[in-house]
């Protein structure tokens, strides 16, 4: 068969059969995202946020569609499937509006408006987010999932109402808009005593919001939210209050026995739907796993407990096995759902049947169903059981009559078993987004687990992690890529330069190596020069906020992570410790100043922004190590926890700031100091701890 004959066959075939075809593709298909991707082959007429969208919607004059999601989120999955894969909506929405295509994690600030604007309308929020707007992008109609009918039924009437109801529809975009402008700044500049005092009170407040019970919020859904498990953990040390420490331990208990955490391969799911901690939604996202690294560490620190310990290891294995590119880079998520043949199963991968575990189990599926609570109080739905612990080690050990090495070896033997079925399972989608942001908090949390356990794999990692974030996502103009495959890399976000200054000089107190004081400095300088706003102490969302219907974008809250301005706030405190920046620790105070009174009249939302606060207004000791076994007592100091110090040292003689006229040939030398008063240096770490243990004393 000539060549000819094979191409003129090909277009044929492609003819006769509309899905292949390229005309069957919109505007999607194109774009780097697998989000964006995943909604490509959809007869909706989706482009990607942009101009060109805004800018068509305005000659037409149609209303423009806004649809937000992420590739992990099931339901967003679900509204695809259902409602934007239907001919019928899809005419609909062809015909009378411009639809509009967001990954959220590409694109932060267009999400974070346009769920400001939900919250408003609605009261609630989520994902995936649709919004209908004005040709300019001011919304006037939003919700989250809708199945196929109502979704035709809300698209029928907002039209109408825009054709017949037009000067409405325009005065209600406005009060909207009018809602949603920052609100005015009132500077509450307290004195650090009655500050702290404050403080302290409305952490006792917010403490009843807690589940005493199960741990973390009151609430028929459980979210890690690992910003007020490390500020309670802060708390229970720094305010002395046994519980506050007992929730901290009850909650990560709670976590680590629960089906929220994947038992076999390791790794945190994002939420469990129920109060105990038990049924996950299955997806598993890098920013969760990468914070929740870093408050276990930070929690074996106080503890030395070693269930803290183990799940340090399994939340590791989990990164390094699942999400960790040849680039040496960290993917974004693990999808819920497993997609087999035509169908989307949800959990599909990480559930059991008892008489599968039977089978695989042999003779270890007593125990193991025992330990792994295959029973009623584990069961799930279609005589599925997700995985979840009730009963400490000792209790099995006595049930049993066995030793707890003997326990250990029985259970990590079943696991092994286990992770080798699974290989015959088909996996969920990875989303290979690689975003610095998420990478960032990555290195932070190995940071802090390699402080905590002296396990060099965790350092080595981070450091891997950062190599690859500078030669990937920061060019020579010091302007950091959100993302490796972001569409739009002409926008640049807070959160990536906080993230990672808070990566630097989190990785320098496990080093030592002052070019990352160095580099975070710089970081800084170029951070304060995009994101600078005249009218508030507070740093711009994005470098470009044009395409926006509001271009004053600032984002306070902190919520599964902190906010990129409470972050920056930290940072400019350090940074002006170690490098003598008055100017940085202004900066700094002035957005604490700004934003007390939200955060003692709204705890729960401001619970980094309480850390923060208690590092300018309550002790706060620098330790600086002088002489060759410098690292080495610094190392043992970091094992100890203590959330209000900052480490810096050196071998030899240094011209830093912080460790100027410090060196003395042939000693070792341990300088403690508080809120700028020193005491004299100590030769040992005992010592050193000892002053740095001391409560309200002078020293």
């Amino acid at each position: 068969m000539t060549l000819k004959k094979i191409f003129f066959l090909a277009i044929a075939f492609l003819i006769s059969f509309p899905n292949f075809s390229q005309e069957r593709m919109n505007k999607l298909i194109n774009e780097k995202s697998l989000y964006l991707k995943q909604h490509s082959s959809n007869p909706v007429d989706w482009m990607p946020w942009g101009d060109d969208a805004l800018s068509l919607a305005k000659d037409q004059k149609k209303l423009v569609i806004i649809s937000v999601g992420y590739s992990s989120c099931h339901w967003c999955h679900v509204m695809e499937e259902e409602t934007f894969s239907n001919e019928e909506a899809a005419k609909i929405m062809n015909d009378k509006f411009i639809n509009v295509k967001v990954d959220r994690e590409e694109r932060p600030d267009v999400d974070e408006l346009y769920m400001k604007s939900l919250v408003l309308m609605t009261g609630s929020g989520g994902w995936p987010m649709n919004i209908i707007a004005l040709p300019d992008g001011s919304p006037i109609w939003g919700g989250t999932y809708l199945p196929k009918d109502n979704w035709i039924n809300v698209l029928n009437q907002i039209d109408e109402l825009y054709k017949t109801r037009y000067e409405d529809v325009l005065d209600y975009s406005t009060k909207l808009k009018v809602g949603l402008k920052p609100k005015e700044i009132i500077e509450n500049k307290l004195e650090s005593s009655e500050l702290l005092l404050k403080i302290r009170n409305a952490t006792k407040l917010s403490f009843n919001s807690l589940d005493i019970v199960n741990g973390g919020l009151r609430s028929f859904q459980k979210f890690h939210l690992p910003s007020m498990i490390d500020y309670y953990l802060r708390g229970g040390n720094q305010f002395e209050e046994k519980k506050y420490s007992d929730f901290v331990d009850l909650t990560l208990k709670n976590i680590s026995y629960g089906g929220i955490n994947d038992h076999i391969e390791g790794g945190l799911h994002r939420y469990t739907v129920d109060s105990i901690w038990h049924v996950p939604h299955f997806e598993k996202m890098l920013y969760d796993n990468a914070q929740m690294l870093s408050v276990y560490a930070k929690a074996y620190r106080s503890t030395k407990k070693q269930l803290y310990k183990r799940e340090i290891d399994n939340i590791f294995s989990f990164i390094e096995n699942n999400l960790s590119g040849n680039d040496g880079l960290l993917y974004s998520s693990i999808s819920a759902v497993t997609e087999i043949g035509d169908k989307k199963i949800e959990g599909d991968y990480y559930v059991w049947d008892k008489d599968v575990l039977k089978k695989v189990l042999g003779k270890n599926f007593e125990l193991f169903q025992d330990y792994f609570s295959v029973n009623k109080n584990g069961l799930w739905e279609d005589k599925k059981y997700v995985l979840k612990r009730e009963n400490d080690d000792d209790f099995f050990t006595k049930k049993y009559n066995i030793s707890a090495k003997t326990l250990t070896s029985k259970i990590l033997e079943s696991l092994e078993i286990l992770i080798k079925s699974k290989k015959e399972r088909k996996k969920p989608i990875t989303d290979k987004k690689v975003l610095t942001s998420w990478n960032s908090l990555s290195i932070i949390g190995l940071s802090e687990a390699y402080q905590s356990t002296g396990e060099k794999k965790y350092l080595d990692k981070a450091l891997k992690i950062l190599q690859a974030i500078e030669s990937n996502l920061i060019n020579d103009n010091l302007e950091v890529q959100r993302s490796l495959s972001s569409s739009d890399n002409n926008v640049i976000f807070l959160e990536d330069y906080s993230y990672l200054i808070s990566a630097y000089i989190s990785l320098y107190q496990s080093t030592f190596e002052y070019n990352l004081i160095d580099k975070a400095d710089k970081l800084m300088n170029k951070s304060l020069s995009i994101f600078n706003h005249t009218e508030s102490p507070f740093l711009r969302f994005s470098s470009d906020q044009s395409l926006l219907f509001s271009d004053n974008l600032f984002v306070n809250q902190d919520g599964v992570m902190p906010s990129a301005n409470s972050v920056m706030s930290k940072n400019l405190f350090l940074l002006s410790h170690y490098t003598g920046n008055r100017e940085y620790f202004d900066i700094g105070k002035s957005m604490i100043d700004a934003i007390t009174n939200d955060l003692i009249t709204n705890t729960l939302d401001y619970m980094n922004w309480l850390n923060v606060a208690l590092d300018y207004n309550d002790e706060f000791f620098e330790v600086v190590i002088s002489g060759k076994k410098s690292y080495q007592m610094a190392k043992e100091i970091n094992s100890s926890y203590f959330p209000n110090i900052l480490i810096a040292a050196s071998k030899k003689d240094s011209d830093k700031y912080l460790l100027k006229n410090r060196y003395i040939k042939g000693e070792n030398l341990i300088y403690v100091c508080v809120n700028n008063t020193c005491k004299f240096p100590v030769d040992n770490v005992d010592a050193a701890l000892k002053l740095i243990s001391k409560k309200d004393e002078k020293i």
